[in-house]
């Protein structure tokens, strides 16, 4: 059955940018029915495209890095730095509704970019451009510097470790949904009448968003965030793992209510009584107590077996899956792919539906 009209489907993205967060942009975008034209420079294009792991072949115009970024999208191949690319832009520029690029400062005067000049020429463009930092628009950008200066490695990893990168680049995901959401308003503030959009979205800026609780328990409480693995300072027993017989089982209890069924399933009720695990508070503070005891009673049970009975008792918890687990046959994983113009496949960059309720 087709889909019901889609809002952007008329909408036409011109990608400038490369790497991560842009082309994901670009591409959640051309997931939700944009026309998305990505220009790259030959004879190499996008820097990504060499960003191979070992057992990927050398002789490959593409790699899975590209691929998880790059849905589908119009390839132009186009060299903005002769007279011939800048008359190509220009053009484009004139039929597209949306262009997003991570040019260097030094490079915008240069492309005919500078949001100024680009809104005296095409005032009907929502004119989004990514940055690195914004004090610092030179200074190159890469997501482990970003983990790094907005605090995310020195609260990573266990606490015997040194700080630890997050093994996804998550600074250049926030910042892909920081575009996202600058096009969107961009796109209503046009429908209004407005001209000359242009948004600035900064990775640095992304990551000190995304800080969330762990920025209020420094500005609200002066309590600096130490490194404890997985354990969630404010919540015990809650990001704390449990050995089990065929891997790792992680919880989220809450609550006391959670904590009880927690307790009755692992059959060590005495520990609801414990002085020292009565109240959340307690238990983080006495989480060192806490989670020998409960190692002790999950080692004999497998892991899938003992998240179903955690789930039924309403205490939540999760089982840890490596990637062949998560994108097995018939998961959610599996539900979750889409498949490139390239024919390769990729996890969707959406993760939401919409559905129409009401009348056309």
């Amino acid at each position: 059955m087709p889909h019901p009209p889609r809002a952007i489907e008329k909408i036409r993205v011109l990608e400038l940018a490369s790497v991560l967060a842009g082309p994901l942009a670009g591409t959640a975008l051309s997931e939700r029915g944009a026309h998305v034209t990505k220009v790259e420079c030959p004879p190499h294009g996008d820097v990504t495209r060499s960003w191979k792991m070992p057992n990927e072949s050398p002789e490959s115009t593409t790699s899975a890095y590209y691929e998880a970024a790059n849905g589908v999208k119009e390839i132009a191949w186009q060299d903005l730095r002769t007279d011939t690319g800048r008359a190509w832009l220009d053009a484009a520029l004139a039929s597209h509704d949306v262009v997003l690029e991570n040019f260097k400062a030094s490079d915008l005067e240069r492309f005919g970019l500078t949001p100024q000049d680009l809104a005296q020429r095409h005032p009907h463009l929502v004119h989004v451009r990514l940055v690195g930092f914004p004090s610092a628009p030179e200074r190159l950008a890469y997501d482990v510097v970003v983990q790094a200066e907005t605090g995310f490695m020195h609260m990573n990893g266990p606490a015997d470790a040194p700080p630890t990168r997050m093994p996804v680049a998550l600074m250049d995901i926030l910042a892909s949904q920081q575009i996202l959401s600058a096009v969107y308003e961009g796109l209503l503030e046009r429908a209004a009448g407005h001209t000359g959009i242009f948004a600035e979205v900064s990775l640095e800026a992304s990551g000190l968003s995304a800080l969330a609780n762990q920025a209020t328990n420094w500005l609200i409480n002066g309590a600096d965030v130490t490194r404890n693995g997985s354990a969630h300072p404010n919540i015990a027993p809650y990001g704390d793992l449990l050995p089990c017989l065929d891997g790792w089982l992680v919880l989220a209890v809450g609550n006391d209510r959670q904590f009880a069924g927690l307790c009755q399933v692992l059959e060590c009720t005495e520990l609801i009584e414990d002085s020292r695990f009565q109240t959340n508070a307690l238990r983080v503070r006495y989480r060192s107590d806490l989670i020998p005891l409960l190692s002790e009673k999950a080692n004999p049970w497998e892991k899938v077996a003992l998240e179903e009975a955690l789930r039924a008792s309403g205490a939540p918890a999760g089982v840890v899956r490596a990637l062949p687990e998560v994108f097995a046959v018939g998961t959610a994983g599996d539900q979750h792919t889409l498949t490139n113009s390239s024919g390769h496949k990729r996890v969707a960059t959406v993760a939401y539906r919409m559905t129409f309720l009401g009348k056309p």
